[in-house]
């Protein structure tokens, strides 16, 4: 074997090597998530995130003391509830659909009910006989003898007097066996029902919402009780010292600025200034002077539409 076929055997071993190394951890890393993201898994990790909910309602105490730690912590809290939603998702995804059953549609106009039509006879079907009315059982009209006892005589008066009410029939609307049975005395009351008994309280996914639900009014709780206090909004001056200031900083941003140019640029202000409405001095005031497109708002607080809706008191 030459020094050339050996270089190449020894070449495909290592890539056979390689690659089955790949594929054994792909292989592994597949059934690790198949069991992590088993619903009894998920459960756990539900109960074990609300384990660590319970502890840090424990350590933010009555009054919270770190408040930007204990937020921190909140919203990691947030991040890995989240993750636990999205892999129950994917476990009820994953759960095999009920087969899809198209319900029977009724006319509406047929007033026959479900089941009561009548059969379609087929050519096949032999026909019925022929059947002789006049030999039909019961259906002759019976002659009336000589020795049937005549009608007894009806007094017309009693029957034209109020006094007469004659007994009305009872009419059942309701089909045959349609009525409502009394219930005697002596029938049990039926059985109260548990629900304990029909939820079963150690299934997955019961656990999953239930421990959900725990964490969910935990971490409520906690922003409520650690609410930062949003920052005091600085006040805003109405001085026009404060104001042409600005105009001079901003005059320091021009090429070949003197001191001289920067004073005259302050007089000038202070001069104009007093001519201003309040609004205006307070709009340049609330701008911070750091670059020089920071100027540009000068601009804008010259317009009284835009100092009137923002800084009018």
């Amino acid at each position: 074997m030459s020094i050339i076929q050996k270089v190449i055997m020894a070449a495909a071993a290592v890539v056979l090597a390689i690659g089955g190394y790949f594929a054994a951890n792909h292989f592994s890393d597949s059934n690790q998530k198949n069991t992590l993201d088993s619903p009894q898994n998920i459960a756990a990790d539900y109960q074990k995130l609300l384990d660590e909910a319970n502890r840090l309602e424990a350590a933010a105490g009555a009054d919270c003391g770190d408040k930007k730690d204990i937020n921190r912590q909140i919203e990691e809290l947030e991040n890995k509830l989240a993750d636990l939603e999205a892999r129950k998702k994917q476990w009820l995804d994953s759960v095999p659909k009920l087969p899809d059953v198209e319900p029977e549609i009724r006319d509406q106009n047929d007033p026959n009910r479900p089941g009561s039509e009548v059969p379609e006879l087929t050519s096949d079907v032999p026909p019925l006989p022929d059947v002789n009315v006049e030999v039909i059982p019961g259906s002759a009209v019976p002659e009336l003898t000589s020795d049937v006892p005549p009608l007894p005589e009806i007094n017309i008066e009693l029957i034209e007097s109020a006094d007469y009410i004659p007994e009305m029939l009872e009419i059942n609307p309701g089909r045959p066996g349609s009525e409502v049975p009394e219930l005697a005395s002596d029938v049990p009351p039926l059985p109260e029902i548990n629900e304990a008994d029909i939820i079963d309280s150690n299934e997955p996914i019961f656990q999953m919402e239930d421990a959900a639900q725990k964490i969910n009014d935990i971490l409520q709780r906690l922003k409520a009780l650690c609410r930062e206090d949003a920052p005091a909004k600085k006040p805003v001056s109405d001085k026009c010292s404060d104001a042409c200031q600005r105009h001079k900083d901003c005059a320091a941003f021009t090429e070949d600025a003197t001191p001289a140019d920067l004073n005259d640029a302050y007089s000038t202000c202070m001069e104009e200034c007093a001519a201003w409405p309040v609004e205006m001095v307070k709009c340049i005031n609330a701008i911070d002077i750091n670059v020089p497109n920071d100027c540009v708002g000068f601009l804008n607080c010259q317009l009284p539409q835009y100092y009137e809706e923002k800084y009018l008191k």
